[in-house]
């Protein structure tokens, strides 16, 4: 069995078994990117608010593309979460939506509130273009090696 895997030196195992390893497990996914910021409304900060990040492109791929949400404390800080539980989001263009609901008396409703059970109904304090990725005007670009703050400050009008 001479010049067989088991036989060779160790230098020539390793590299062999890593080429093997390399073919098995693929490419794989890129790294999350963190990303943070701050949402305000008029230079106020927006408790409550609902950050999605939603990739920029025309057809969606989940093998390339990743989506990922905040939500806003007290501050207007968030920090996006993918969907899989990991914090951050893969590198790429994305559209941002921002939705913070509030009751018909202008209380902030709960995060993990759905607005179809809120008495009364609910209202957005976001101009409504800001609530879907199709119609939002605000775009961020999350590049590997940056910090990826995102600040956003919207008019109430």
């Amino acid at each position: 069995m001479r010049g067989s895997f088991f036989t060779g030196s160790w230098a020539g195992r390793l590299t062999a078994l890593a080429v093997v390893l390399a073919g098995i497990t693929g490419c794989g996914k890129p790294p999350m990117i963190g990303v943070h910021g701050t949402v305000r409304i008029d230079g106020k900060p927006v408790e409550g608010c609902k950050v999605g990040l939603f990739p920029d492109v025309t057809q969606f791929n989940p093998d390339r593309h990743g989506f990922g949400f905040g939500i806003t404390g007290g501050d207007g800080a968030y920090s996006i979460v993918h969907p899989q539980g990991e914090n951050g989001i893969w590198p790429g263009d994305y559209k941002v939506s921002l939705v913070a609901w509030v009751d018909r008396n202008g209380n902030t409703v709960a995060a993990d509130q759905k607005p179809s059970e809120v008495p009364g109904g609910v209202k957005n304090r976001f101009p409504e273009e800001y609530e879907a990725s199709d119609t939002t005007p605000l775009r961020v670009t999350v590049k590997k090696g940056e910090s990826n703050v995102f600040d956003f400050d919207v008019s109430a009008k």
